[in-house]
């Protein structure tokens, strides 16, 4: 008996030999292959890849959530309008936006009910209304009452796809006396400001981030022959109208301080930039959508502090 016990047990052995998995050379090796998971990867259009949305919010998402195994890869996009063409088309999942971008096209019936705004704002873009320092005007409205009889005013306001040309096409669509009198070009930062200190236009709006490399340029630009400074940004303040407009239980725009003098401001525009979302990646996967958006809360201190932003800058677009 004892003999047929022990030639069962080899038999029992070998057959569990036969049926184990061979994962690994190592039982370190083996649970290592049995606990990987593979990491998802989520294109985010973003605008130019210097900017904020690239070069500050995805990265700090990126930091909450790669250890759980999701990471955003930044994907370069022309501005806000194609970056939410681009969501609408179903070219790419996720971007980050201006929120007047995406809410007036998210409105138009080939993008309606396809793409929501993921979690609470994470910066503002403020607009800038760039001119020469020699204009004699401090407001944008005085520069258009001021206007020669028969002339118009050239605005250059980003190129084709950016989310300045909108916001600026807003600003003149609820300003009717002023639509008229102002000529608008799709120029790009670069050109804009060449043309105009040509003098081939009279000023350049962008929508930026409080601190960007583009606006940090125009502070510095200086006249070769005078030293002095060659730019200077003029008062465009939202009117009561725009302040109005609603957006996912909050203003969609607020007015921003761009500049502080002993006697005055320089105050303009501004709306929140937002993460946007393809509705129905939302729904198909929501634990990967549910890790990007708490991320983003985690990372919001980090990514305001960066982008230049005061801590309190959310309540300018809480409604009243």
């Amino acid at each position: 008996m004892a003999l047929d016990f022990r030639f069962a047990s080899a038999a029992s052995l070998i057959a569990l030999l036969a049926v184990a998995p061979a994962v690994g050379q190592s039982l370190s090796e083996r649970r290592a292959a049995k606990e990987k998971v593979e990491t998802v990867e989520v294109e985010v259009a973003c605008g130019k890849l210097d900017k904020e949305n690239c070069a500050v919010v995805v990265p700090e998402i990126n930091v909450k959530t790669v250890s759980q195994n999701v990471r955003l890869k930044p994907l370069e996009s022309k501005g806000s309008v194609e970056s939410v063409d681009g969501l609408c088309g179903g070219d790419v999942q996720m971007a980050v936006v201006q929120a007047d971008v995406l809410a007036v096209r998210s409105a138009k019936p080939d993008c309606a009910g396809k793409v929501v705004a993921l979690g609470r704002p994470l910066f503002p873009y403020e607009g800038f209304m760039v001119v020469r320092a020699d204009q004699r005007e401090s407001k944008f409205g005085d520069m258009i009452d001021r206007l020669a009889s028969g002339t118009v005013l050239r605005v250059a306001a980003g190129g084709s796809g950016s989310g300045g040309d909108l916001t600026f096409r807003n600003i003149l669509a609820n300003a009717p006396e002023w639509k008229q009198l102002v000529d608008i070009s799709s120029d790009g930062a670069a050109t804009a400001l060449n043309k105009l200190s040509d003098r081939q236009i009279d000023a350049f709006f962008v929508m930026d981030g409080p601190q960007s490399p583009l606006l940090q340029a125009v502070r510095d630009t200086v006249d070769p022959k005078t030293k002095q400074r060659l730019y200077k940004f003029v008062d465009l303040r939202p009117s009561d109208k725009l302040l109005a407009l609603p957006f996912n239980g909050r203003s969609l725009y607020a007015t921003a301080t761009l500049e502080s003098g002993w006697f005055s401001a320089i105050k303009s525009i501004s709306t929140p930039a937002v993460l946007a979302v393809r509705d129905d990646f939302y729904r198909t996967y929501p634990e990967v959508t549910a890790k990007i958006r708490q991320g983003a809360e985690d990372a919001l201190p980090v990514i305001a502090a960066k982008a230049g932003a005061r801590p309190d800058w959310a309540k300018d677009f809480e409604r009243r």
